[in-house]
């Protein structure tokens, strides 16, 4: 899929994501293009390639063999919320995911969304969600492409740090568990194939991404190494912003 981004100064030039292309096209590398999950894991002329790793769930299989496959732990923490009043949803609304994802990321420290990106995304989107007691305690969202038959979530996002108490915490927990359980029933009856845990932090160091890369874990799937390619001239753009960003203020004027 390919998913047209406006640049912020002018919208006479465009940049691209594309989505589970094979490989780069040799006429894009002087487009301000960005290919991401490509199978190959080769060099392209004229792309800067990023190795990506992640975890592929096959929805072929039957739900009995893929539930059974998640670790113990996962498999009891979604059976024991299973038995509560917790309701599973798709979420329509753009801008409800906008407002949820932006609180998730002012508790991490993070930045907000870029509104103009979500809406140039979101007819290749689809986001759910647990709720309970009319509350949102979860939310993910999926790139998604029915020619490709996958879907690769895109984001995670929560309320865990700004629960009140650690009887809040444990509930969005476990309700992030099962929301990955619910994801993957429904696009299994949607007719995906392939199920993306949304990448890995391959022999990473990093003790929180160590901590993420366990959490994936708990949910099987097979480990792959694809490819994300950045164009020549989109490479080139960012050498140019660099510099600007890195030159001296003159005393009394803005950095440009």
């Amino acid at each position: 899929i390919t998913i047209p981004l406006p640049l912020a100064r002018t919208k006479a030039v465009q940049a691209a994501h594309i989505w589970f292309a094979a490989k780069p096209r040799p006429g894009d590398a002087l487009k301000l293009t960005y290919f991401y999950n490509c199978k190959f894991t080769g060099p392209v002329k004229g792309f800067e390639r990023h190795a990506k790793f992640t975890k592929l769930i096959d929805l072929t299989r039957p739900a009995e063999a893929i539930f059974a496959s998640f670790g113990d732990s996962t498999q009891k923490e979604i059976k024991r919320l299973m038995k509560e009043p917790v309701i599973f949803a798709v979420e329509s609304d753009a801008e409800a995911f906008l407002r949820f994802h932006d609180e998730f990321a002012q508790s991490k420290g993070m930045g907000a969304m870029d509104a103009k990106i979500l809406r140039s995304y979101w007819p290749h989107v689809v986001v759910t969600k647990i709720v309970s007691n009319q509350e949102d305690l979860v939310m993910h969202s999926y790139v998604v492409d029915p020619a490709a038959s996958r879907v690769t979530q895109w984001h995670s996002v929560s309320q865990f740090r700004g629960a009140e108490d650690s009887v809040k915490r444990r509930l969005i927990s476990r309700a992030n568990r099962l929301l990955h359980w619910r994801d993957i029933e429904h696009f299994k009856t949607m007719g995906f194939r392939v199920f993306d845990i949304g990448g890995y932090a391959y022999n990473t160091t990093d003790e929180v991404l160590q901590r993420i890369n366990e959490f994936k874990d708990s949910f099987g799937g097979e480990m792959v190494e694809e490819s994300s390619y950045a164009s020549v001239a989109i490479t080139l753009l960012r050498r140019v912003k660099s510099a600007f960003k890195l030159r001296p203020e003159k005393p009394g004027t803005k950095a440009p």
